[in-house]
């Protein structure tokens, strides 16, 4: 088998609201964590060997990094010009599940375990996703290559310093240093009798967390926190939205439940916040 280079493993999950096009990842990390579960199996028989028998379904997780843009420019025309974040945040923050294609692969049933962007200024945003695929591909072909041809992308980047700010001004100073969105979900896997793979799942629990270094604070909430809605919107150097506008905040239903402090000669004080909001 040939090696297989970065730029010939394209990472991609169909839309579905247009029927052959695909949301397209500008990827520059994925991780496939592939086991069997397995026990050993011991019994009292005269000369008997140990033995591993299966103890459940396959176990596989996925992680894909990729920087945000608003479109993605390919001369592949199977694939689509829409970015990969769109389609993750449009159809895969609640019960929805996707099939992700690495390099060729179509790995089916993938559902969202937890999602984070981090935005600081003169870098464009970056977002990690982690996946539990339900419906892996199983047998001996493994990933191959495939050429995508992507060009024209610098000016599609969304840079921290193009972002929009509202709701900060609350309970920060106006000077933002970095700022953090991560999304997390857990879910339980039913299995039924006659079916190989998951025949149902449940969305558990669902949360929100934004992390913000400013320059202060301006007072310090008590054993209550406190409310707290806040708003990023994400935009290239054209000042087209990443994503539309609101998705990643907080409502007014998130509270404020963390402030640190932190100054030595010669930094200016720095202060950290973290905001939660519980979805479910």
């Amino acid at each position: 088998m040939p090696a297989i280079r970065y730029e010939n493993v394209p990472v991609s999950m169909p839309r579905l609201d247009a029927a052959g096009k695909k949301y397209l990842a500008p990827a520059n990390s994925v991780s496939i964590a592939h086991g069997a579960k397995l026990n050993p199996y011991r019994t009292f028989a005269a000369n008997s060997v140990p033995e591993m028998r299966i103890a459940g379904s396959t176990d596989t997780k996925i992680t894909i990094a990729f920087p945000m843009c608003n479109k993605f420019a390919s001369d592949n025309a199977s694939l689509d010009s829409y970015n990969f974040a769109s389609g993750v945040f449009a159809n895969l923050t609640g019960t929805g599940n996707a099939d992700i294609t690495i390099g060729g692969r179509i790995f089916s049933g993938c559902y969202l375990d937890q999602l984070s962007i981090d935005i600081v200024p003169f870098q464009a945003a970056a977002m990690s996703t982690s996946f539990t695929c339900t419906n892996p591909p199983t047998g001996l072909a493994m990933i191959s290559g495939q050429a995508t041809g992507e060009s024209g992308m610098n000016s599609k980047f969304a840079y921290g310093h193009f972002a929009a700010i509202s709701g900060a001004d609350n309970y920060s100073d106006n000077i933002h240093s970095s700022i953090s969105f991560s999304l997390d979900l857990k879910r339980s896997y039913s299995y039924a009798i006659s079916k190989r793979n998951s025949h149902r799942v449940f969305l558990d629990e669902a949360s929100k967390q934004l992390q913000i270094k400013s320059t202060n604070i301006k007072t310090f909430i008590n054993e209550s926190g406190a409310n707290s809605s806040f708003s990023i919107d994400l935009k290239n150097e054209s000042g087209q939205l990443i994503l539309p506008s609101g998705t990643l905040s907080v409502s007014s239903r998130g509270r404020l439940t963390a402030q640190n402090l932190t100054v030595s000669p010669p930094n200016i004080l720095t202060a950290d916040v973290t905001i939660d909001e519980i979805l479910i």
